[in-house]
């Protein structure tokens, strides 16, 4: 099953990122403990706009 991770997960990938996991993996525990969601293209487009704004609020940390 191909998802895209919520958060970072160790081992597996950092936020943004699309994976491919086992199905079991991604239903018993991805999926419900809030770590990753199914990829479809509405998800994808909402993960780069996340993925924009995470990534300019750490620049302005590092400023």
């Amino acid at each position: 099953m191909n998802l895209i991770l919520k958060k970072d997960v160790s081992n597996l990938g950092r936020f943004g990122a699309q994976v491919r996991v086992a199905e079991g993996y991604a239903r018993n525990y991805l999926i419900p403990q809030g770590l990753a969601v199914p990829v479809t293209p509405a998800a994808i487009k909402q993960f780069a706009a996340e993925k924009d704004a995470h990534l300019k609020k750490m620049q302005v940390r590092k400023d």
